[in-house]
């Protein structure tokens, strides 16, 4: 049964490649290609191949009009049409050039930096005095005539700061207070006496005395995390300040004159004010 089949397939295949080339199947594969167009071809013997250098082919090329031309034969009338037109567009430029220009306004700015920095509010301030060199240094700063351009101040150094709780209803309210923080397990604590100098004060619980206030801070940061929420720092100053002096707004020549007046008194220093 095999070789029946195996003998039919090549009995098929050899008729079909013996009716290909002869064109009993349509056209043959010779005819499918270029020997066929070339046969249909319309006088072939007009046709003839020029080398690249050939004279005829060059006098061809330059009988025949160049793709741009019109639009170069455009663009050299808009450029002919331009050039005629820029006489006449310059004229009114050029009468315009030779208008004589007003005068200028001078520029000033050193003129008006000057003007500004004299409307500018300045302060300065001087000294820390104390009381006795305060009233000499007032009594030689009236003979400038300042007016109210001077401001005497007095200051005082902070010493220490005290954590405490703010007093509400008298000595009563202090001693709820204070059973509250025996209640919270804090027993380093005073109540203010009303003889305490700061009447605001009085009848408050002082928690404790601390020498800077990052050392208030953390241990209001402790009492806070024991239940106390009413603590307050408050800075102590002391009891002996300082003058200072502020004068504001000083023309040149009040400044020269404080700077001689101040020369007296060597300890002392010109600053910018500080508040």
């Amino acid at each position: 049964m095999k070789l029946k089949l195996l003998f039919w397939l090549l009995l098929v295949g050899n008729v079909v490649l013996f009716g290909l080339p002869r064109g009993y199947f349509g056209a043959s594969a010779t005819e499918r290609r270029e020997p066929q167009r070339l046969a249909e071809q319309l006088h072939p013997e007009l046709l003839s191949v020029l080398p690249a250098n050939s004279e005829k082919l060059a006098s061809q090329l330059r009988a025949q009009p160049a793709p741009g031309a019109p639009a170069s034969a455009e663009g050299a009338s808009a450029a002919a049409a331009a050039a005629t037109a820029t006489p006449a567009a310059s004229e009114p430029a050029a009468a315009a050039q030779a208008t004589p220009a007003g005068p200028a306004t001078p520029a000033t700015p050193a003129t008006t930096a000057a003007q500004v920095a004299a409307v500018t509010p300045s302060c300065t301030e001087v000294g820390n005095f104390t009381a006795a060199d305060a009233r000499r240094f007032s009594a030689q700063l009236a003979s400038l005539n300042l007016g109210d351009k001077v401001v005497q101040k007095l200051t005082q150094d902070v010493t220490s700061h005290m954590v405490y709780i703010p007093p509400q209803d008298g000595r009563e309210g202090a001693d709820r207070r204070i059973a509250e923080l025996r209640r919270l397990g804090i027993g380093d604590f005073y109540v203010i006496p009303d003889s305490f100098p700061n009447p605001a004060l009085r009848s408050g619980v002082s928690l404790g005395i601390f020498r800077t206030e990052e050392a208030a801070k953390a241990y209001v940061s402790q009492l806070i995390s024991r239940g106390v929420r009413s603590a307050r720092i408050i800075a102590r100053r002391s009891g002996a300040g300082k003058q200072v002096f502020q004068l504001r707004d000083l023309t040149p020549e009040a400044r020269s004159a404080l700077d001689n007046i101040k020369s007296a008194f060597p300890d002392q220093e010109i600053r910018g004010c500080s508040a």
